[in-house]
């Protein structure tokens, strides 16, 4: 448990006084991607099926505060510190690592998706594990009344300053017991490229269209990601299923 509070540190300015001298238990349970598995949906009238969609996530930490400053943790509580690129489209769960940390009552959760700016760190780096060297990697077809583009999408979700999460905060309402037996992180990449303007790239031909850093519609995927439609956490007590 020194090596979760000494990655505190280094990551957050100011960690709150918490751990075994407080009473808490120290707790280790494994932590998992729960996939929807949305691969077709729906677009104003432009019908998206998806072909790939690979998102990387972590590392993650979680705060027994409901909010907190863009880079303050005021009381940190448990971390997953893996960086784990998972199939979205899969049916199955995917392994996200371990969380690591102490009993108590979650409020939040500051998280990067693969692209993290550490504070040892000149700029911004991608994870080994980053799909392409990027947060989000889909691709797929927008079609529309027998008309149809390909599409393909590299989605860079950047922490805006040194030493601060790609997403600084989330709310999170979850209690941490000896009885936890997995943390389940749920998002939907459907929902992120829901305000895409695909109609548009169908009335302009585009083909392939591409959705890169720096576009509107790359934009509007990461304000979706990072704040309108954010994962969920859920910590789930009792037996844990079998290991992936």
């Amino acid at each position: 448990m020194r090596r979760l509070l000494r990655s505190l540190l280094v990551f957050v300015p100011v960690l709150a006084a918490c751990g075994s001298g407080t009473g808490q238990p120290e707790v280790s349970f494994p932590a998992v991607f729960t996939s929807p598995a949305t691969n077709e949906f729906v677009v104003d009238d432009v019908t998206v099926t998806l072909d790939e969609a690979r998102v990387a996530f972590g590392p993650a930490y979680f705060c027994a505060s409901a909010s907190g400053s863009a880079t303050l943790c005021e009381a940190a509580i448990g971390e997953i510190r893996r960086v784990t690129a998972v199939d979205a489209l899969a049916m199955a769960e995917a392994p996200l690592g371990t969380y690591e940390g102490f009993a108590g009552d979650v409020r939040s959760a500051s998280y990067d998706y693969g692209i993290h700016w550490f504070l040892p760190q000149q700029e911004a780096a991608a994870a080994p594990e980053a799909p392409g060297g990027h947060s989000a990697r889909v691709r797929g077809v927008a079609s529309r009344a027998g008309t149809s583009v390909r599409f393909e999408a590299n989605i860079d979700v950047v922490p805006l300053f040194r030493g601060q999460r790609a997403v600084p905060t989330t709310q999170v309402e979850g209690t941490v017991t000896e009885a936890t037996s997995r943390l389940e992180v749920r998002f939907d990449v459907a929902s992120w490229f829901s305000a895409v303007d695909f109609g548009a790239a169908l009335d302009e031909g585009l083909d392939p269209f591409v959705i890169g850093p720096g576009a509107r519609d790359h934009d509007a995927v990461v304000i979706r990601m990072v704040s309108t439609h954010p994962p969920s956490f859920v910590f789930v007590e009792g037996e844990a299923p079998p290991a992936l």
